[in-house]
């Protein structure tokens, strides 16, 4: 509805004041989307193969040899953490959490010139694994903490038959 000012137009509607919104920013760190484990997996040209993977039980190796399988991983890195080093440490651990073995290492994620902002970028990470075993049969687990703060893990188990 609208009414006339002293000219005779239309009168415009007052401005309903909106209240500003507040802009926050997601806090967003490096997201470890999944981890598997595979009898091969192998990351070429930011691409990731596994073959034989997703399984959880594996046939206990004989005495003093080691069991050998691939571990891969799809990781998310946010906008604001491209470009700058990323820090990962993978652990193998016994099922009462004694650590058997371990690899670290860092990334770097870059951003292609047509990135959206504010876009996520995945990276596939794949490691080949050859691990002693102390106890031979029973539970274990991979672990895998990026930054010092972000954590996936997967247990496995050695077993005599499948």
């Amino acid at each position: 509805m609208s009414t006339k000012n002293q000219r005779g137009g239309a009168k415009a509607s007052p401005k309903t004041e909106r209240p500003a919104e507040a802009v926050v920013e997601p806090i967003e760190n490096v997201e470890i989307e999944w981890l598997i484990l595979a009898n091969w997996a192998e990351t070429i040209n930011g691409m990731l193969y596994i073959q034989g993977g997703g399984w959880d039980r594996i046939l206990a190796p004989p005495k003093g040899q080691p069991i050998n399988f691939s571990i891969a991983a799809g990781i998310l890195v946010p906008w604001h953490l491209t470009n700058q080093e990323n820090r990962f440490r993978l652990t193998f651990e016994t099922g009462d959490s004694q650590e058997i073995s371990r690899i670290e290492g860092g990334f770097n994620v870059g951003r292609s010139v047509k990135a959206l902002p504010g876009q996520k970028f995945r990276t596939p990470f794949s490691a080949r694994v050859g691990l002693n075993v102390p106890e031979g049969e029973g539970a274990y687990r991979a672990r895998m903490v990026v930054n010092n703060t972000i954590t996936k893990e997967v247990a496995f188990y050695l077993v005599n038959q499948l």
